[in-house]
């Protein structure tokens, strides 16, 4: 009997070794996608009544939508670096696009390369990283591929000029790529290997330059064009501090234009209704090359079990608050889609608890049953497949140093450089129309919410240096 027990007790200790689960036998096939300069115009998330995002709206009704999601910065290369090496921009001091001397250099490996590192056939296309890819070993890359452009004298696009530069391409899909992309991306997805497959797969439109086939801009009538609600009989500006007034007006940190910011250009030029037309245009567009990919991902040439992640590097602002593009930090520059399918999820589940960028790493881990490093800031969302209200931390985003904000799931709380705040209350202000930082009502609040903010920050530039640099004080 003594000698039967021992042989069930080492049985039991070798399955617990050989855990499937963490096994690279069982391990699941991961599919990620990011989206570049994607707000929340899709219909799942309900940003713009005209939306038309019907794989992404799809994807989000087979799997499970985060309604409150956020980006950590709002810039792609802070962005994509925050989430892709799995730390904090306040913790490395990567707040902008261009590099700053004090920035610490990142020495957390990639996630690409550390599946890579962990038996995964690793295949990155597109815009997953900015400024290029890093070379990881044995992993299949593929460049963002370039797109036709406008006829001689038609095209407005510039990186310092305003964003008004949508144009109707004559062109088929086909030759744009973003088509390219998905076709790529689905015969890597069909290559058949004992190796588990970890793809990052990033897609261009709808960032600038907003210029898609015209097929996609005929589905948004000029005339049928809706701007973005506005407050009635007030200025948006008259209860923001002048910091976040001057920062409205500014374009990532680059010159006016005449004098004039993005928004006063473009009203000034009456192109308001064709930008949007040319953002819905480019979301459209983009939507359909994800659902070729998509369509090729509902069969798993593998045997293995699959998770897609849908995610956008960060919002972008058409008007609200009168500013354009990215670059801020209140909701239209934050929030983002986020959606997870796969195993384990119930179809068509939301979660209204804050998650941002910072929690796809450690997630795509735990989904494939690694253990989190010590150094990760992020959280993994797995737990929210089977309890959706499971309490989150806030989602911290982060413009330069000392520029905070903190989205918890009813509250945005934002601290400037200045000393000046804003706090908004999203169960009856969603448009942040009317700041709640001087109400006396709030002040418990707003301590606890900006005892949230990173003692500690990277030092960095600093955003009143090139709003100084750029721009006069608006009257």
């Amino acid at each position: 009997m003594k000698t039967i027990n021992v042989i069930v007790c080492a049985i039991f200790l070798i399955a617990s070794f050989t855990n499937p689960l963490h096994s690279e036998e069982h391990r699941p096939d991961i599919v990620f996608i990011i989206v570049d300069d994607l707000n929340d115009w899709v219909g799942c998330l309900g940003g713009h009544p005209d939306a038309k995002s019907p794989n992404i709206d799809q994807l989000a009704s087979k799997g499970m939508l985060f309604t409150q999601a956020y980006c950590n910065s709002p810039q792609c290369r802070p962005s994509r670096t925050s989430l892709n090496h799995g730390v904090y921009p306040f913790r490395t001091g990567t707040y902008f696009n261009a590099r700053y001397p004090e920035e610490t250099k990142i020495s957390t490996p990639s996630m690409q390369q550390f599946f890579a590192d962990n038996g995964f056939r690793v295949s990155i296309g597109g815009k997953v990283f900015h400024g290029g890819t890093p070379k990881i070993e044995g992993a299949a890359i593929q460049n963002r591929l370039p797109d036709p452009r406008p006829p001689k004298g038609k095209d407005n696009f510039g990186g310092l000029k305003p964003p008004n530069d949508g144009y109707p391409l004559d062109v088929p899909d086909e030759q744009m790529g973003d088509y390219k992309l998905s076709q790529w991306a689905i015969r890597q997805w069909n290559k058949v290997t004992e190796q588990p497959v970890f793809m990052s797969v990033g897609f261009y439109r709808p960032h600038r330059p907003l210029q898609v086939p015209k097929v996609w801009f005929d589905h948004f009538p000029l005339e049928t064009i809706r701007r973005p609600a506005e407050p009635n009989g007030i200025d948006d500006w008259d209860d923001m501090p002048e910091f976040a007034r001057r920062l409205a007006r500014t374009h990532a940190h680059k010159p006016l234009h005449m004098g004039l910011s993005d928004h006063e250009f473009i009203v000034a030029n009456k192109q308001w209704d064709a930008t949007i037309q040319a953002y819905q245009a480019s979301i459209a567009f983009v939507d359909q090359q994800i659902g070729h990919l998509l369509n090729a991902l509902q069969t798993n040439p593998r045997g293995r079990e699959t998770y897609i992640v849908l995610v956008s590097d960060h919002g972008w602002h058409l008007g609200e608050k009168k500013h354009w593009c990215k670059g801020a930090i209140w909701e239209q520059t934050t929030h983002i889609p986020f959606i997870v399918h796969g195993p384990g999820i119930t179809p068509n589940s939301r979660c209204t608890q804050p998650v941002s960028l910072i929690d796809i790493y450690p997630s795509l881990l735990d989904f494939a049953g690694f253990d989190i490093p010590k150094w990760s800031d992020g959280h993994s969302i797995k737990p929210q497949f089977t309890d959706h209200d499971s309490p989150r931390p806030p989602a911290i985003s982060s413009y330069g140093e000392g520029n905070t904000s903190i989205r918890t799931q009813h509250w945005r709380y934002i601290h400037y450089e200045d000393g000046s705040e804003e706090l908004y209350d999203h169960r009856v202000d969603p448009d942040e129309w009317v700041n709640q930082a001087s109400n006396p009502e709030h002040s418990k609040l707003k301590k606890q919410l900006s005892k949230l903010i990173p003692e500690n920050q990277h030092p960095g530039l600093k955003v009143r240096d090139w709003i100084e640099k750029f721009q006069e004080k608006p009257e």
